[in-house]
């Protein structure tokens, strides 16, 4: 890894200056971590490096810095962690979602509370998952949030093509 200047950790081949290194393979996703505690993102980088199908891209201990990362990497998920106050999760998932509508977002919560699942949803989370979960259930729910993900944009295409064709054989049938 390669340590910044600022709070946050990113992989030395992420950086502008290394052209050379090699990058993630394109079957990976690349999922970024915002996370207060420093010990709890270098641990949530470890488990997320257990999985070869996925490249944890770095982490942020901070908001301002996590959209930043979003926005100069563009992963494919991201997981905002339990020590991040619950008004950040939402405002974070919030701006995330509606920046970067492709970023699978998890947030992990101490506890889960109904209203506060709701509003993470609401405010663009894919999952939402307690701080106690393991490994492989926050592994599970990134490839089952990046699963979601590809049903929509499928529907979404099919939904297009369906409209494309009645738009044709309508102009077809009024000319």
């Amino acid at each position: 890894m390669n340590r910044r200047d600022s709070n946050g950790v990113i992989r030395s081949y992420w950086s502008a200056a290394s052209t050379s290194s090699p990058r993630p393979q394109s079957w990976q996703s690349r999922v970024l971590i915002l996370e207060a505690s420093r010990l709890a993102a270098e641990s949530l980088m470890f488990a997320l490096d257990s999985d070869p199908l996925l490249d944890a891209v770095g982490y942020s201990l901070n908001c301002p810095e996590a959209l930043e990362l979003v926005a100069a990497y563009e992963p494919d998920a991201v997981v905002i962690g339990w020590n991040v106050d619950a008004a950040a999760q939402l405002d974070l998932c919030e701006r995330i979602h509606d920046l970067f509508p492709r970023v699978r977002l998890i947030g992990l919560r101490g506890k889960l509370v109904p209203r506060e699942v709701e509003a993470l949803y609401a405010a663009g989370a894919a999952d939402c998952l307690e701080s106690s979960c393991s490994a492989d259930e926050l592994l599970h729910a990134i490839a089952d949030a990046g699963s979601r993900q590809m049903v929509y944009e499928r529907a979404q295409r099919a939904a297009e093509r369906r409209s494309l064709r009645k738009l044709i054989a309508h102009l077809a049938s009024h000319a």
